[in-house]
């Protein structure tokens, strides 16, 4: 399979003007994680399925209008499910009605997101473009909790299925339905791309609901950060080396806040620094 990495670190030297989207894709974790423009395309054209056209009809035309904290989903960038009927809900609102999460607002401006590239299948080629559109991909999945705050620290993620009480919002719901397994991926700065597969029925053949992905996406993250990273290939970014010392980033650092899937085969988790 032919894939490259997307990398999020454009040389822009302008932001993008990127109009009633810009707080969406500035404040939000896919664009903190992505890069704007990489976050734009794979919100508005690989997943939305809007035509990527030069004029950008999209932002000019304000075709994408998501609502911020849409009553009871604080915190999200929300659109109506039966305005994109081909995408799952991943929420429902206090008003009973399905909505799709796009993204998750970064209050704290002090957050540190884990940058990563993200990965297109058979980049450069016609058959990208066919295999995205043939995708079905899932909307984003964030780990939100009963208190509506979003993501789970890396050690208390790997446990979650196991807790009396899933501390999460959606605790049995199925999001990767429909799938036997799925790869997760891990292009992480400064280090050349990881992947490990994630099997997404349990022993009777049923899909795994969220809190046991959430478990199985932490012990993935985990065993890359511990063991599997391999060596620095690229010592351009010295503040995501990956240690134990005052200055890496251990498992103890890492909260786990969603996962992307960014092919219909593969996902990608999306990580900030504790606080």
């Amino acid at each position: 399979m032919e894939y490259c990495y997307f990398p999020s670190r454009s040389p822009q030297t302008t932001p993008a003007p990127f109009g009633q989207l810009s707080e969406l894709l500035y404040c939000g974790y896919l664009g903190q994680t992505f890069g704007p423009l990489i976050a734009k395309r794979h919100i508005c054209h690989n997943l939305l399925d809007y035509i990527e056209d030069d004029e950008d009809l999209v932002v000019r035309q304000h075709l994408l209008r998501p609502d911020l904290s849409y009553p009871g989903l604080p915190g999200t960038f929300s659109v109506p499910q039966n305005l994109y009927s081909h995408l799952r809900c991943n929420s429902i609102g206090t008003d009973g009605s399905y909505r799709i999460i796009l993204d998750c607002y970064i209050v704290d401006r002090t957050t540190r997101v884990i940058p990563q590239d993200l990965f297109a299948p058979y980049a450069g080629l016609p058959r990208s473009r066919a295999e995205l559109q043939n995708a079905s991909l899932v909307p984003p999945i964030f780990f939100i909790q009963a208190d509506y705050s979003v993501g789970l620290p890396l050690g208390v993620a790997k446990s979650v299925a196991d807790a009396r009480t899933p501390p999460l919002l959606y605790d049995s719901w199925s999001p990767m339905e429909g799938k036997a397994s799925i790869k997760l991926r891990i292009a992480w700065y400064g280090y050349n791309p990881w992947q490990t597969q994630i099997q997404l029925r349990n022993r009777r053949k049923e899909p795994i609901t969220l809190p046991r992905l959430v478990q199985l996406v932490a012990s993935g993250v985990e065993r890359f950060l511990q063991h599997e990273h391999g060596p620095v290939v690229d010592h351009s970014f010295p503040q995501w080396r990956i240690g134990d010392g005052p200055y890496g980033v251990s498992p103890a650092r890492i909260v786990l806040v969603g996962v992307v899937a960014v092919s219909s085969g593969s996902i990608m988790p999306i990580m900030r620094l504790a606080n």
